[in-house]
């Protein structure tokens, strides 16, 4: 009965279109609302709307305003992997089912089902005067907060710092191949103008992520980030007000 709602070439037993076909299937069926349609049937009623996006490192995220972000290339996913989001983003899902679901999810690779041609990749910052200096502060930081709030049981992975972040403080990298953590990325513009006590405030909150993540939790700001955040002393939240020095306070988002 399903499969009578869903398109000819997703069916069991379809052949795929060919390029052409897919263009003008792109257009008849947006894969917002081929997305929405098919997590409705297969049980997905607690978000407040769906955005389809091209993001590499994350794959599905859902957002404080319950918006599910997730790759477009899960519009051609099998029922199973998601049914998989279902169980991820459900409020009530015990951690080792939403563990499990993540796994389920990332052993999927939306990028090779994305239809349409694949995006530019972007090339990398260019390094600017005083990168070495910032880097060497934040891995000082990172060992410091390790030790004192971690046991030292944190492993260190490498920096990178961004000039392009415009509304993200920092962020947890995580390979969607593996499912693994391997970079820790910081906006060399919060740095520069919020200076290192709010960059610290900012590493600290990615190491709860990295927390998160070695010890099987979600890695998300749900109630296990707050209890960790308030027992560290530092916001609970995805976003928090930052105040530049010498200007007014912006609220920027952290992931």
């Amino acid at each position: 009965m399903l499969d009578r709602l869903l398109p000819r070439w997703l069916r069991p037993g379809a052949r795929r279109p060919e390029p052409e076909a897919q263009q003008a299937l792109r257009f008849r069926m947006p894969e917002e609302r081929l997305l929405a349609r098919r997590l409705e049937l297969l049980g997905l009623h607690t978000v407040e709307g769906i955005r389809v996006t091209d993001n590499r490192s994350v794959m599905v995220s859902l957002s404080p305003r319950g918006v599910l972000r997730i790759h477009r290339g899960y519009a051609r996913a099998p029922d199973r992997i998601l049914k998989a989001v279902v169980r991820f983003v459900a409020p009530r899902t015990p951690r080792a089912l939403r563990r499990a679901a993540e796994h389920e999810i990332l052993s999927f690779r939306p990028e090779d089902h994305a239809i349409g041609p694949a995006r530019r990749r972007r090339s990398g910052d260019r390094a600017q005067p005083g990168d070495v200096e910032r880097i060497d502060r934040l891995a000082q930081l990172f060992a410091e907060h390790n030790g004192r709030h971690f046991g030292g049981s944190l492993p260190a992975l490498p920096f990178r710092l961004s000039g392009r972040m415009r509304t993200r403080l920092g962020q947890l990298c995580i390979q969607h191949e593996t499912g693994e953590p391997y970079e820790i990325t910081l906006s060399r513009g919060h740095i520069d103008r919020h200076g290192w006590a709010e960059a610290s405030h900012t590493l600290l909150h990615e190491m709860i992520h990295l927390w998160q993540h070695q010890s099987g939790h979600a890695v998300d700001h749900g109630p296990t980030f707050r209890r960790k955040a308030e027992e560290l002393g530092i916001a609970g939240s995805a976003r928090r007000t930052v105040r530049a020095r010498a200007s007014r306070d912006r609220a920027a988002r952290i992931d």
